[in-house]
C-alpha cells in the first residue's frame, strides 16, 4: 500500500493537532480538484521551501517530509537536538514552508489506479494499459510530467501526454505548477529542495550555472548523508523545479533523489532513508 492523497490528508490533520504553531494552508488545486497543501514551521527569515511528490511513483518522499516535520516540531518545542542540531535554534532562524504532495493526482492513479470519473479515463488508459498505473505512472491527471513543465530550458522530451517526460503544451500549463511557481514567487524564499526517488545523489546546478554558496553546500549535504553531490545529465537536467529555481532567482535549490531501487520505493524504505534525508535538511538550512 502506498502513501496516497487520503494518507497526506489524515497526517495534516494529525499535525494540526498535535503542533498548534504549524499553519496549514492550501496554495492551489490539481487538474482533479484536490488541494495542493502547504504546512509553515518556524519563525526565523531564512526562508526554506521542501516540495515532494512531483511524480506518482514517487510518494515516499511525501511520507518523509510529513515525518520530518512532525518530528523536527517535536523537538523544537522541547529543544532538544535533532540528528545534533539545535531544533530549538534552527526553529527561531528558519521557516520551514513544506509541499509534500505537488502531483495529488499522480500519486493517486500510482497507488489506486485509474478512477472511471477521471474525465480522462480514456485517453490515459491508452497511454499506460489498464493494468499498468501502478508501476509507470510519473505524470499528472492530463499525462504531463510536472517537473518537466517549468520554465527553464523547457522542451517537450514527449511529443504527447504520457505516463512520464511529456512536459505539457506549454511551461507552467498544469495548475500544479503554476501553484508551486506563484507561491514561491509570492514568498520569495532563500533555498529550496525538492525531492525524488531514487539515487542518493544531490543536483546543486542547471546548464552549467552554480549559485553563489551552492557548491560548499552541497559538499556538506553529501559529508552529511552520505549521497553523492552530482550534475544531471541528459532528460534531468531541465525543466524541473530547482532548474527553475535557480534560473529564475539565482540562489541555491537543489534536487535529492531519495533512497535506492526501483520506483516506486515500499514504504518500508522510509526508516531506511529518513536520518540521511533529515540530516540533509538540517545541513541545508544550517549555518555551519
Amino acid at each position: 500500500m502506498g502513501y496516497d492523497y487520503d494518507n497526506l490528508l489524515k497526517d495534516i490533520n494529525t499535525l494540526s493537532e498535535n503542533y498548534g504553531r504549524i499553519e496549514k494552508s492550501v496554495i492551489g488545486k490539481s487538474v482533479m480538484g484536490r488541494d495542493i497543501f502547504c504546512l509553515k514551521a518556524g519563525e526565523g527569515k531564512l526562508k526554506a521551501v521542501l516540495l515532494g511528490a512531483y511524480h506518482g511513483l514517487e510518494y515516499l518522499t511525501s511520507a518523509f517530509l510529513i515525518k520530518f516535520l512532525s518530528d523536527f516540531s517535536a523537538n523544537a518545542e522541547i529543544g532538544s537536538d535533532f540528528f545534533g542540531y539545535s531544533a530549538g535554534e534552527l526553529y527561531r532562524r528558519v521557516t520551514f514552508y513544506v509541499i509534500p504532495m505537488v502531483n495529488p493526482d499522480g500519486v493517486d492513479i500510482a497507488v489506486n489506479g485509474l478512477d472511471i470519473t477521471n474525465p480522462y479515463h480514456r485517453k490515459l488508459i491508452s497511454l499506460a494499459g489498464i493494468h499498468s498505473f501502478n508501476s509507470v505512472w510519473q505524470a499528472n491527471a492530463r499525462g504531463v510530467d510536472l517537473n518537466h513543465n517549468h520554465n527553464a530550458d523547457w522542451h517537450m522530451i514527449m511529443e504527447k501526454p504520457s505516463p512520464t517526460k511529456f512536459g505539457g503544451e506549454y511551461p507552467e500549463s498544469e495548475p500544479e505548477t503554476q501553484a508551486v511557481v506563484d507561491f514561491i514567487r509570492k514568498i520569495n524564499c532563500d533555498i529550496l529542495l525538492s525531492f525524488h526517488s531514487q539515487g542518493r545523489e544531490i543536483y546543486y546546478d542547471f546548464n552549467g550555472f552554480v549559485p553563489s554558496g551552492a557548491e560548499e553546500k552541497v559538499r556538506k549535504m553529501a559529508q552529511e548523508s552520505g549521497y553523492a553531490a552530482a550534475r544531471p545529465e541528459g532528460t534531468a537536467a531541465y525543466g524541473g523545479c530547482k532548474d527553475w529555481f535557480i534560473s529564475e532567482f539565482g540562489r541555491m535549490g537543489f534536487t535529492v533523489e531519495i533512497g535506492t531501487g526501483k520506483n516506486p520505493l515500499p514504504m518500508s524504505a522510509l526508516d531506511e532513508v529518513y536520518e540521511e534525508n533529515a540530516r540533509l535538511i538540517m545541513c541545508a538550512v544550517s549555518n555551519t
